[in-house]
């Protein structure tokens, strides 16, 4: 009896309580199996395991819940949604061409074990507007860490020495619109602003937005672009409810800086948990 109370008074999700307590530590460990990895998606380089996601929605929805990722990728969200115990509906939304044809490439593989979500090619600050108001139950998302640089690692002449300090691929767009391809940080981080803007008036009142986020090093500076980012959101409505600091085992390390000078490598993200609040009745 006690446990089926807690069950109705659980408004979030249908966890049970060992399974809540869990998802609650500051500092989780991954090392998921390759399932889900499809060699197709390996060519985005920052696509996030689809179970990660799975924990995320399911922790943050019931079953019927809507989710939406404004910058999909190659559809870690939506396949996350896919691979639920119950499996949620999931908007995506994509500026790269890219990435979308190979999102549809997998579920065309998968021959009907993945349920299809809807992929919206195009730019979301332009996506987001024409979407209904409160109609999102869940906004997870991993944006653009930061501007893209052209050489990410080192210079060729060590990069053609050492295999570990050679960028394995090439974030960036051709798309003006694409964020990422911002000239500046400010840029980049008010241009979040607005996506932000977007997202608070797209989740119901109450409700998570969750953005997975890479701190960045450029030009000599450590860039804390997720406390930026929770700055911003928190500027149009959101309240930060806490982060949850995610390594993923087996990140491989590089030599920056060495032997002159210390440059970290940065071998963990931070899953930034944010809320719209309840609204005032006037």
């Amino acid at each position: 009896m006690e446990n089926d109370d807690i069950s109705m008074r659980n408004t979030l999700n249908e966890l049970t309580g060992a399974e809540w307590l869990y998802f609650t530590k500051s500092i989780i460990t991954t090392a998921y199996p390759s399932e889900y990895g499809h060699q197709h998606r390996k060519a985005h380089g920052a696509n996030k395991p689809p179970q990660l996601m799975c924990q995320l929605i399911e922790f943050f929805t019931k079953p019927g819940g809507k989710v939406l990722d404004p910058f999909a990728g190659v559809g870690g969200t939506l396949i996350g949604a896919s691979i639920c115990r119950k499996a949620r509906q999931a908007l995506g939304i994509e500026i790269n061409p890219k990435w979308v044809d190979i999102y549809r490439l997998i579920l065309a593989e998968s021959q009907g074990a993945l349920l299809p979500q809807t992929l919206i090619c195009g730019d979301c600050l332009q996506v987001l507007t024409t979407l209904e108001p409160a109609s999102f139950d869940f906004i997870v998302t991993d944006p653009p860490y930061n501007i893209h640089l052209e050489q990410t690692m080192v210079n060729g002449r060590y990069a053609s020495t050492y295999s570990n300090r050679r960028t394995d691929y090439d974030m960036r767009s051709t798309d003006p619109s694409d964020l990422a391809n911002l000239t500046t940080y400010e840029a980049y981080l008010d241009a979040m602003e607005q996506v932000f803007s977007h997202c608070y008036t797209l989740l119901k009142p109450q409700k998570y937005m969750v953005i997975i986020v890479r701190n960045a090093y450029q030009h000599g500076e450590y860039m804390f672009t997720h406390v930026d980012l929770a700055r911003r959101a928190k500027l149009h409505g959101f309240v930060p409810k806490g982060e949850i600091i995610w390594y993923q085992a087996g990140t491989r390390l590089r030599p920056y800086g060495y032997p002159f000078a210390y440059i970290p490598n940065i071998a963990h993200q931070y899953i930034v948990v944010l809320q719209k609040p309840k609204q005032l009745v006037v």
